[in-house]
């Protein structure tokens, strides 16, 4: 049995955890200072201090370890409250993806990701179903929001997700994080307004 069902069955033996996350934080590190390129089992069993064969004991190749190292770092939002009105679900969910995005080790992996996205079909794979969780998300809102009167039907999630979640995104890519919260909140606000909802709060 290897390493990787021992965990998943939960009965996890203290060193291999602690081998694990050796190697899962030399991963990281070496990806964020040397790029896609850098990251080799040897650089990171070397910075790790963890045997090779222990690495391959967690993961059978480089492209799984890869893999499992964007796994471990895609930004994670809270579900949708739908117990709350719409305006404030609204808000605290692009809130909550604002944060997700502003998450320091996240952004500095960006520019990793989209290099090994060609490489490895399984990181657009990761991309794709994040996507996919967000639009599932707004699609509740928005239904949300036709269902208590404050927006009319039919409006496009992927649209709407461009346009809430966007600016908090490309704040994240030019590593402007502290204006995160202050963009979700300002987008919101004209989304609302453009349906005849509050006026703008001052940003």
């Amino acid at each position: 049995m290897t390493a990787t069902h021992v965990e998943e069955r939960g009965a996890v033996d203290p060193r291999i955890a602690r081998s694990r996350a050796k190697l899962m934080a030399a991963a990281r590190e070496i990806l964020v200072e040397g790029g896609a390129s850098a990251l080799t089992v040897d650089a990171v069993a070397d910075r790790s201090g963890v045997a090779k064969s222990t690495l391959y004991r967690h993961w059978p190749s480089r492209a799984a370890l890869v893999i499992d190292v964007f796994r471990t770092v895609m930004p994670v939002t809270d579900a949708v409250d739908d117990s709350l009105p719409f305006e404030a679900a609204l808000r605290a969910h692009v809130r909550s993806v604002a944060t997700s995005f502003a998450d320091t080790e996240w952004t500095r992996m960006l520019p990793a990701l989209f290099s090994l996205r060609q490489e490895f079909p399984e990181i657009e794979e990761l991309i794709l179903a994040d996507r996919r969780e967000h639009l599932e998300s707004f699609a509740a809102l928005l239904d949300l929001g036709t269902a208590q009167g404050s927006l009319p039907a039919g409006l496009d999630p992927d649209v709407v997700v461009a346009a809430l979640v966007g600016p908090s995104f490309m704040l994240a890519l030019i590593g402007d994080l502290d204006r995160s919260l202050e963009a979700a909140d300002y987008v919101v606000d004209r989304f609302l307004t453009s349906y005849g909802g509050p006026r703008p709060t001052d940003v």
